[in-house]
């Protein structure tokens, strides 16, 4: 029960994080005409992933959960199932416009934390909802492509020349609050244009910062 408890206190944390600012300039802008390498990261048809998930928080606490995501990239759709390794859910939601939740254990039964965590796997999953409003190169040559975003967050999708790639979310004040990584050469899904990479790594910013590693189990595609 330990790591449980200690998952709890991590997830709690996820929705109340700020940050500090770290708007990254620009240096060569390119024409506002969209580029499709920004939509690299982002899977184009249905999927069905299981993510062991290792948390970290400061003071080298550690605990490790499973989730199960399922996405719909045409319809918006987010299914989201969180358990410990022993098999307790913790919570069980699904968002088609609307969210619902079939299974919530305290403190994870507000809408608060609900609506959070299916920020967080849109942030992941989807591309941002929003205009381009900037594009270019940075000072080390990685593209980045700049989304405002209907809550007014800036979203930059950042492509490196070795392949990775990093989103990166910043609140209305440019201050930098997710940014989520991965790492070249991670194994992914074979034969699509958008591939799956093996690891990804959510970073939150503010007063309480924590970790979220995500090593891909299983990716499942859902469409014929």
């Amino acid at each position: 029960m330990k790591n449980c408890s200690l998952l709890l206190m991590i997830l709690f944390l996820m929705i109340s994080c700020t940050g500090s600012p770290e708007l990254v300039p620009i240096r060569q802008p390119l024409p506002l005409n969209g580029d499709r390498r920004c939509m690299i990261p982002f899977p184009d048809r249905d999927w069905q992933f299981v993510h062991s998930i290792q948390a970290s928080m400061p003071g080298g606490q550690e605990a490790v959960v499973i989730g199960v995501t399922g996405i719909s990239p045409k319809t918006g759709g987010v299914a989201c199932v969180m358990m410990t390794v022993e098999g307790l859910v913790l919570f069980d939601a699904r968002y088609d416009g609307r969210m619902t939740v079939h299974r919530a254990i305290a403190p994870f039964d507000s809408m608060d934390f609900a609506r959070g965590l299916i920020d967080d796997i849109k942030l992941m999953f989807f591309p941002p909802k929003g205009p381009l409003v900037a594009s270019g190169t940075s000072e080390d040559g990685a593209l980045i492509c700049r989304y405002r975003t209907e809550e007014g967050t800036m979203v930059d999708i950042v492509i490196h020349e070795d392949h990775a790639w990093e989103i990166r979310q910043y609140d209305p004040d440019s201050r930098l609050i997710r940014s989520l990584m991965t790492d070249p050469g991670d194994r992914r899904t074979a034969g699509r244009e958008n591939p799956v990479p093996g690891r990804l790594k959510l970073v939150a910013f503010g007063p309480v910062e924590y970790a979220l590693t995500l090593d891909l189990i299983e990716a499942r595609e859902l469409s014929e």
